[in-house]
């Protein structure tokens, strides 16, 4: 059977890019300097066994989550390479061809921006101000970065990748004290409450696992994969933005998840 060919979407990658070419901090990084922070930062790791340990890529695999061996690389960067941008949270109110249930139920083909918006308290505009982000980042050591091998699993298939994220939170936290994780990020929705009780107005039932997206909080994902990609060596580190999310046409028909903390040391 022929499939409707849908219309071209926006080019996410040369948006991101542009907003990279036009932020200050992202222009003044140069690529001297990055390899100097990061020096720094494996220096200040190595000081730190404790950490080392729990961040290593076996031990995150060994946490008694199905999935959590889905979880294929783990990076480090310094917090002043991360990167957040307003703009970056607003490319959640861009438009883009959805599958949405109408008033009979039946899921319809629209253009509208992610639904998520103005309804989740971790989605924009309710997430975090970026000059709180950015206050947070200033606070830490260390930007821990771990990313999922290729996966087509969403929704509550993926919750997974939600309890490792906390469960090394917490392990963080019992061996460098409380504290010790300034801010946690996720990846797609939170995945706190099975009800998802904010959808319909109700405070979060659990607001100590509540997790907020990398890029709802203005983090520019695109380019920590990127510096992790060419400080590490790990080409397997880039991402590929898809187009027509949900659709038959979709391409790539996989993706990869990307977490981080940020870690203040004792």
């Amino acid at each position: 059977m022929k499939q409707n060919r849908l219309p071209q979407n926006y080019s996410i990658k040369n948006i991101i890019d542009s907003i990279l070419a036009d932020n200050p901090k992202a222009r003044n990084l140069t690529r001297t300097r990055k390899k100097q922070l990061y020096k720094n930062s494996l220096n200040l790791l190595e000081n730190c066994s404790a950490l080392k340990e729990l961040i290593s890529l076996s031990r995150i695999r060994s946490y008694p989550h199905e999935g959590a061996k889905n979880f294929a690389r783990v990076g480090l960067l310094p917090p002043e390479m991360v990167i957040v941008d307003q703009r970056l949270k607003d490319l959640c109110q861009m438009p883009y061809w959805i599958f949405r249930p109408d008033a009979g139920g039946e899921k319809t083909k629209h253009f509208d921006r992610c639904p998520g918006y103005g309804k989740l308290p971790g989605c924009p505009p309710n997430s975090c101000p970026v000059e709180e982000v950015e206050g947070k980042l200033k606070k830490a050591d260390l930007f821990i970065v771990f990313q999922t091998r290729l996966t087509s699993k969403r929704g509550d298939l993926a919750v997974w990748k939600f309890h490792v994220l906390n469960r090394l939170k917490r392990d963080v936290e019992k061996s460098l004290g409380e504290g010790a994780v300034i801010e946690k990020y996720g990846s797609g929705p939170c995945a706190a409450c099975k009800t998802i009780a904010c959808m319909t107005g109700k405070p979060c039932k659990t607001p100590k696992l509540k997790t907020i997206s990398l890029e709802s909080m203005g983090i520019c994902v695109d380019r920590l994969c990127e510096d992790l990609a060419d400080l590490t060596g790990q080409k397997a580190w880039k991402i590929n933005w898809i187009k027509h999310f949900g659709f038959p046409q979709q391409k790539p028909k996989s993706w990869k998840y990307v977490e981080a903390l940020a870690v203040k040391l004792p």
